[in-house]
């Protein structure tokens, strides 16, 4: 007989995290169970089944996670399942941003959401502790601002994720809150200042190293670090930017669906407003017909405007911004030159379009025969002979595409040489021997670092760039991984303190020594390098020869292929090795290039044909006319690149680092759309899991006994009198525990004791309480001291402005006028409190006393009703500016003036200012024109409105009487002509009858007497 269903307490059960494809957990409740399985159901009514066993093994749900919690520390239980479905529940309310202790989770809403208006922003400039606010980027700012005012250590914010996941919009907020919390601290106000020059070095980074990808309309195609320095006091003191990996091959060409860097887009949106660059539809040139000529999102005029009030802000003359846009149109025609082979074997090859490369070199200002042998030949040395040989057709589109992309990355360089040389500038830097600024930290300086560089990346094909992309997200992870968890586990070991249930993580340091340690991938890439026969195949061989046995490295399936795989801490990833060596060799793409750069009558590419012979100087290749760039002794692009990164990983590693993990929600782009699967790989790559579990199970707090006695035995405040002198840490833990219910149960290692985040939390919470109770008893006895001292001398005043106030003080919200409405009394009584505070302020008594400050802020708000009401007077009677008028009527109403006689006068004068000054241009306009029919069809007008020559209406200064009186006159003056010609005309007719009927009297009579 089969067993009945049991339903009866099954639906009353807490829910159960169930896997589910599509959401990879999801909420489900238990429906029935039944001959040993089980039937789930989901919210949406969709069944699961699983057998009793495995529904053991499903974690409960917590009241929390459904709701989504700000802060995931918070839940008892941490699983997988939570974190998402919390982050998710936050996303769905456009709450973007989550917290992982003071770990960051920001998910890209791909819309503008009003969560970072000036009221955010103050609340976080006014909060004591981020955590007592909601998660935001802002709150992410303000630790980093403490930590530079409390701890006097340098500090460093991670921004990481993949692309499209919001990184370069986090920095920009981020930025904008630091900027505005230090604003004017030099000295200027707004984007005068050095913060306001920092915001302005956004648009132009943007513009040119910014482009639209398949994930991203907005993506950034470069790494960012941007260094800000700071005095004591939290003044910037200057600024200084690291620019890392720009994706310069973008200049030549794009994957379907992206589009090249902006700047060529905005500039070609500008041409008609720059007919001196002589430029065509995107469409006419080679390295733009491919792209995506609108980018969701972005208004390429717009930023353009944008950037040409940014270059101007940072000191780019309008010369310096021509030369710079001249060297970007000589790219693109630069782009349009291509080649064809001769008919005769060995012979030149031709020209596709010799038109362009007249235009490139015009645009560049070079040497049109120059420039067209620089693409077609190279001089081979041969021992002491030079032989010119003719290159192939694939040699030659690879120097025109080379030079495209040197000019592009020379001129972003200088850009940023530029912009760093105006923030050292702006506040405290000085020049430096050549021409530059130095940006020298003083020993009294902190810096504030912001990291925004290109996410993990993986893709159909993966090339040099995303080896060392993801290289630099490796070492991060590695920064990541030292920061949170080994330390914790080391210092706990060191100390001898039971760290508990073993804390497992994803440890990627392997691969970070496969990639960039001694003998690794990027070494034996730099020693082919070194080698006569080598080869990108070679090179493959050599790295699966060398590291065939380390687990991290991936053979290819198929042998012969010049590839090999990585299995990184976020995916393996399959790189190709065609064209490494070749990009790592970095050459140059023409003979002599600094010298035929140098030639160009354009003092920009003069410029960065100078710096291409310096850095050129010390470098030697086996062919003098073909030489290797190179860093010190050092010849290769990715030995720069890895010194570049290694002095960055440095900074990072010697400063308090807090980490910002965005999250891109979906592979579409779309607001309100959330891909489970997607968002929960990108979680568990960030390392967030195991950043909870160590809060939840480590010791967030470790602090030398000395360092914690001094910091904490201000608690006894809280109970005075129960902790005696020389009292021990573990007495005052104690005694901690017992007075003030001291959450959980602290660890003394050998130098430190170690603290649970609850307790941790527990201790600075009345900590803070502890340090408000002696600033109050400090205050207290202070103030009492000090007004006793100084306001003796002062007292009757304050007593007569006591009596002011209490006579005079409208009520709130209420304007001075309400209580006097007199011009002349509101006059008087400021005089009389004028000579108050004047009074009070010859005795040279600076003490804070509220009175008084309500007496100064009463004078500012009766100085300014006068001051709007003396405006109105004198605009009634000598203004005709509508603007001026109704700027100071918007003004006196919004201070509630509204019933000032003065307000009624001005309104009355506008409303006749709105009717008259239209007549009366009509009527200066008639009488120039001297159109009698308008003449006549305005004097009906003016009758009409009740308006004569000497009506009272008329506004004086118009002189609205005298034109009116002047076109009655033109009228008049024109009836009287008229009256006059019909005069004439009638004489004229009665002359002409009266000869005529003579000339008929003689005719008759000639007949007669014929």
């Amino acid at each position: 007989m089969p067993s009945t269903p049991r339903t009866a307490t099954a639906t009353r059960t807490r829910p159960r995290e169930a896997p589910r494809p599509d959401r990879v957990w999801c909420p489900c409740r238990l429906q029935s169970v039944e001959g040993g399985g089980v039937s789930l159901i989901f919210e949406d009514g969709e069944r699961w089944s699983c057998s009793e066993k495995e529904l053991q093994e499903l974690d409960p749900v917590q009241d929390g996670q459904l709701d989504g919690v700000e802060d995931i520390c918070t839940l008892s239980i941490v699983t997988e399942a939570a974190l998402l479905y919390s982050v998710r529940a936050r996303y769905f309310r456009q709450e973007i941003y989550t917290r992982v202790a003071r770990i960051l989770i920001s998910v890209n809403p791909f819309r503008a959401l009003p969560i970072y208006s000036a009221r955010h922003l103050t609340d976080f400039q006014k909060a004591k502790d981020s955590m007592e606010l909601s998660p935001h980027i802002f709150g992410t700012g303000h630790d980093a601002l403490r930590g530079l005012a409390e701890n006097g250590k340098d500090q460093a914010i991670v921004i990481s994720g993949e692309s499209g996941a919001g990184k370069t919009e986090s920095a920009k907020f981020l930025l904008s809150y630091v900027a505005e919390c230090v604003k004017g601290h030099d000295g200027q106000d707004g984007l005068q200042g050095l913060e306001g020059r920092v915001l302005q070095t956004n648009p132009i980074l943007e513009s040119f190293g910014n482009a639209m990808t398949t994930r991203n309309a907005n993506s950034s195609r470069f790494g960012k670090w941007l260094d800000l320095r700071f005095s004591e006091a939290l003044h910037m003191r200057g600024g200084q930017i690291t620019s890392y990996l720009l994706e310069v091959t973008r200049v030549c060409g794009q994957s379907e669906g992206e589009r090249g860097f902006h700047i060529f887009f905005q500039l070609l949106q500008a041409r008609r407003s720059l007919p001196s660059l002589g430029l065509q539809e995107p469409s006419h040139y080679r390295y733009l017909k491919n792209s995506t000529l609108e980018a969701p999102g972005i208004d390429d005029a717009e930023d353009f405007a944008k950037l040409r009030q940014a270059l101007q802000q940072l000191g780019f003359s309008e010369e310096e911004q021509m030369q710079a846009f001249q060297i970007l149109a000589g790219i693109l025609n630069l782009g349009n030159c291509d080649f064809y082979n001769q008919e005769e074997e060995d012979a030149e090859l031709g020209l596709d379009g010799e038109s362009f490369v007249a235009e490139a070199a015009r645009k560049l200002k070079l040497c049109e025969a120059k420039l067209r042998s620089g693409l077609l030949r190279r001089t081979v040395v041969t021992g002491r002979d030079e032989i010119e040989t003719f290159l192939r057709l694939d040699q030659a589109r690879a120097a025109r595409d080379g030079l495209a992309r040197m000019l592009y990355g020379r001129l972003f360089d200088w850009l940023i040489r530029r912009m760093n040389a105006t923030l050292a500038m702006s506040n405290g830097g000085h020049r430096s021997g050549d021409g530059g600024a130095t940006n020298a930290v003083h020993s009294s300086e902190r810096l504030l670092g912001i990291l925004d560089i290109s996410g993990f990346e993986s893709f159909a094909t993966n090339s040099l760039e995303q080896l060392l992309i993801n290289l630099s997200n490796e070492q991060l992870q590695l920064q990541f991984n030292e920061a949170v968890f080994k330390s914790e586990i080391e210092d706990c070991l060191k100390e001898g303190v039971d760290l508990g249930e073993a804390i497992l993580y994803e440890d990627n340091s392997d691969v970070v020594a496969l990639l960039d340690g001694k003998g690794g991938v990027l070494d034996m890439l730099d020693e082919e390098l070194t080698m006569p026969k080598a080869t990108d195949s070679t090179f493959a061989n050599k790295v699966l020869k060398g590291h065939g046995a380390t687990s991290r490295l991936i053979a290819p399936k198929f042998q012969g292929s010049a590839s090999f795989g990585i299995q990184h801490y976020a995916a393996t990833v399959t790189y190709s090795c065609e064209g490494f060596l070749e990009k790592n060799a970095d050459r140059l793409p023409l003979d002599q290039v600094a010298d035929f750069l140098q030639s160009s009558e354009l003092p920009l590419l003069q410029e960065l044909g100078r710096g291409l012979e310096t850095q050129a100087t010390n470098a030697a290749d086996a062919s003098p006319k073909r030489p290797v760039l190179r860093s010190s002794a050092r010849r290769s692009a990715t030995y720069r690149f890895r010194s570049s990164l290694r002095e960055l990983m440095t900074k990072i590693f010697a400063s308090e680092t807090h980490y910002v993990r965005c999250i891109k929600p979906n592979a579409a782009n779309r607001p309100e759309e959330f891909t489970s699967v997607m968002v929960h790989e990108q979680l568990r790559y960030s390392g967030v899991l195991e950043a909870v579990r160590i809060r939840k199970q480590g010791f967030s707090c470790r602090m030398p006994f000395q360092d914690f006695l001094l910091r904490y035995r201000c608690l006894s405040l809280l109970v005075p009198g129960s902790l005696g002198q020389g009292a021990t840490v573990e007495m005052l833990l104690h005694w901690a525990a017992k007075q003030l219910q001291l959450p959980g149960e602290p660890q003394f290692g050998k130098t430190k004791v170690f603290l649970r985040d609850t307790t941790h939390l527990a201790l600075e919470a009345h900590r803070k309480a502890a340090v408000q109770v002696a600033i109050r008893h400090l205050q207290r006895l202070l103030r009492g001291a000090r007004l006793r001292r100084h306001l003796r001398p002062i007292w009757p005043e304050l007593k007569q402005i006591s009596g002011w106030l209490q006579r005079c003080l409208p009520e709130v919200d209420h304007p001075f006028w309400c209580r006097f409405r007199s011009f002349q009394q509101l006059s008087l009584e400021l005089q009389t409190l004028t000579e108050l505070l004047q009074a009070v302020t010859s005795h040279k008594v600076s003490v804070p006393i509220q009175m008084l400050q309500r007496a100064a802020d009463a004078h500012r708000r009766l100085t300014q009703e006068l001051k709007l009401l003396q405006e109105l007077r004198r605009l009634w009677d000598e203004s005709a500016d509508l603007e001026a008028l109704g700027a100071a009527l918007a003004a006196a109403e919004a201070a509630k003036l509204d019933e000032a006689p003065e307000v009624a006068r001005c309104r009355k004068r506008v409303q006749d200012l709105k009717l008259q000054m239209p007549l009366c241009e009509a009527m200066r306009a008639v009488l120039g024109s001297k159109d009698i029919p308008q003449a006549r069809q305005l004097l009906q007008m003016l009758q009409q409105a009740g308006l004569e020559p000497d009506s009272p209406t008329w506004l004086a200064d118009l002189q609205g009487g005298q034109l009116q009186a002047q076109l009655l006159e033109l009228v008049e003056a024109e009836q009287r002509r008229l009256q006059r010609l019909q005069d004439a005309l009638r004489a004229q007719r009665g002359d002409a009858g009266g000869q005529a009927g003579a000339a008929a009297g003689v005719g008759r009579g000639g007949g007669r007497a014929r």
